[in-house]
């Protein structure tokens, strides 16, 4: 029995080992069947996407999974054909092999999930039957060649004659792709039944493996306990540091204070290398979410007969765990609006002197402890007059208070719910769902965003979010004499004013900050829910910290400010974790229990 045990866990070790190989080769496929369509000569990109399909076919059929076997060994014939040169890649034979592949992902889950398959396979295995058989759809007319400048009419019509297993057979014979000798895969013999112990595997699933054995997969629950003892090994170090800060004043020049001296400065040197090494074991490269763009783009492009190019940077960039899992739909969101509303129809842009292609750039990169991701188009840009007029009708302000704003405030509105300036509703866009959405994860995040946009130049969103949510920079300031930590993340800037430089709007106090009025609060007032204003109390001077969430601004008006330092966020407990306002408390080098600030709940407590 014990044996049978060890088999059954062997068993379901391999089948584990096969779902993250799989999930690992069919993410690849989606990104490289975009590249091949664009690059349909690059035989060793057909030799690699050949080799994924190969191995998921070879290691689903030893372990009994059929249907995976059986749909993968279909797209492999076709791929085998364009390895070969004996067909052609074109925009309709590309749609039925991404068919296959999120057909493949359904079947994928099914077994994730351990239940019965019921999909209808039918439908795609004849349509790559009829390819494999040399019934290749045509190739449908491209939007307008620059030669005509006339609109594409029939992408409708060739996506349907993909779905055919009956297309039109070639008229021409279709010319050799030029092949280097390249060894043949020939499909391995079946296992014998008393010797088969491990998955049979191309040459494709080897060099994967040696891969994976430079890797060991770790429990993310284990990652978070590590965290959570780094985070107290940081308070440590900082209790130390100050300690012999103090601890200088009375016996600078001690031979043994200098000992202890050198002792806290190298243990604050390999905390901090540390603490760098265990944030990095939670870090993953945004590539993990931007590689599925250049799929959603093609196939969103095609259903609005757009041309658009997708240009990617930075992905090797790296954020962590939490993060990549709360940006995904956000970004989602904003690329597809680029495509929608951003980028116009060919024959527009043709006509305002634009290229007919239309191009998206998704960024990323590191500054400082953030990460800033940005989202451009040279589309046709935001509609500032469309979005006033849209704003007035909402009654999201007086018409004389929309008129006065700047443009950067007029673009908020999108935010806004429900806003929305499309004048038709399609299954795209339209129905002001999206943009709050947005709006709200990168708030849950911590993050900024910003809008920049010139009217028939383009559009730019920028997206600024913190490398970590648990060990955090802080400006610690000083306001009712309490002290407060903010999280920097979330500042944008620091003023200086005096008790003049306030003015009343509306009954709100507010600032003007360069061309914008920026509304302000006071910090101890919010808090201590005191009338007066307590920063100016015996003094001229006090400071205005500009917080930033998402699209929004606000002033924090406050006494002191008291310098950075590196925080660990603690939660409040039961009775006190609900307070408005506060996102957690730390405890500083002295011993002493500051509190948080957390900038969402200030938002909401002064709306």
């Amino acid at each position: 029995m014990a044996d049978h045990g060890v088999a059954l866990d062997d068993m379901r070790e391999i089948i584990d080992e096969f779902m993250i190989e799989a999930d690992e080769i069919i993410s690849k496929l989606d990104e490289d069947m975009v590249k091949l369509e664009k690059r349909s000569d690059d035989l060793d990109l057909l030799n690699e996407i050949f080799r994924g399909a190969h191995t998921i076919k070879g290691t689903s059929g030893f372990l009994g999974f059929d249907r995976v076997s059986e749909l993968t060994h279909k797209m492999e014939d076709v791929l085998n054909k364009l390895r070969k040169g004996e067909l052609r890649t074109n925009a309709a034979i590309m749609d039925v092999l991404l068919e296959s592949i999120d057909t493949l992902k359904v079947l994928l889950d099914d077994v994730r999930q351990g239940r019965e398959s019921t999909i209808d396979l039918s439908a795609v295995k004849a349509k790559l039957i009829a390819i494999d058989q040399g019934q290749v759809p045509e190739i449908p007319a491209p939007a307008a060649s620059k030669s005509t400048g006339k609109k594409n009419g029939k992408g409708k019509k060739a996506k349907a004659a993909a779905g055919s297993a009956a297309a039109a057979t070639v008229s021409e014979p279709v010319p050799p792709i030029p092949v280097e000798a390249v060894e043949e895969e020939s499909p391995e013999p079946e296992p014998a039944a008393d010797t088969a112990s491990v998955p049979t595997v191309g040459r494709g699933a080897l060099e994967l493996k040696r891969g994976a054995d430079q890797t060991i997969r770790v429990d993310v629950n284990r990652l978070d306990s590590l965290m959570n003892i780094m985070s107290e090994l940081v308070l440590g170090r900082n209790a130390l540091l100050q300690f012999a800060s103090k601890a200088s004043l009375r016996f600078e020049g001690d031979e043994l204070f200098e000992e202890l001296n050198q002792t806290a400065t190298q243990i604050n040197f390999i905390t901090t290398e540390l603490q760098m090494s265990v944030m990095k074991m939670r870090m993953l490269p945004i590539g993990k979410v931007f590689n599925k763009f250049p799929r959603v783009v093609r196939d969103l492009a095609r259903q609005l007969n757009k041309e658009v190019e997708l240009t990617i940077h930075g992905e090797e960039t790296e954020l962590d765990k939490s993060v990549i899992e709360e940006i995904g739909d956000p970004l989602v969101h904003l690329v597809r609006n680029a495509v929608d509303h951003g980028i116009e129809l060919p024959d527009v842009r043709e006509r305002s002197g634009k290229p007919r292609q239309g191009t998206i750039k998704l960024s990323a990169s590191q500054e400082g402890s953030n990460i800033v991701i940005r989202i451009s188009d040279d589309g046709a840009g935001l509609d500032v007059d469309r979005i006033r007029e849209k704003a007035a009708e909402k009654k999201l302000g007086t018409a004389e208070e929309i008129q006065r704003m700047s443009d950067r405030d007029i673009f908020s509105f999108i935010f806004h719910p429900g806003f929305s300036t499309a004048k038709v509703i399609s299954d795209v866009s339209g129905r002001g769902v999206g943009m709050d959405v947005v709006r709200t994860n990168i708030e849950k995040l911590k993050g900024l965003i910003d809008i920049e946009s010139a009217r028939g130049q383009g559009t730019a969103i920028v997206i600024k979010l913190p490398l970590t949510l648990a060990i955090v920079q802080g400006l610690l300031v000083e306001t009712g004499s309490e002290l407060f930590i903010l999280p920097l993340a979330s500042v944008s800037e620091t003023v200086k004013i005096t008790r003049d430089e306030i003015h009343s709007i509306n009954q709100r106090e507010v600032i003007r900050l360069r061309d914008a009025v920026l509304p302000i609060v006071d910090l101890a007032t919010t808090f201590f829910k005191k009338q007066e204003t307590r920063a100016f109390a015996g003094r001229q001077n006090a400071y205005v910290v500009v917080l930033g969430l998402a699209d929004r601004r606000l002033g924090l008006v406050v006494e002191r400010l008291l310098g950075q330092e590196e925080v660990v966020i603690k939660p409040l407990g039961e009775l006190l974790g609900q307070t408005p306002g506060i996102a957690g408390a730390t405890i500083m080098g002295d011993g002493r229990v500051r509190l948080i600030v957390d900038p969402v709940g200030i938002f909401s407590m002064v709306k």
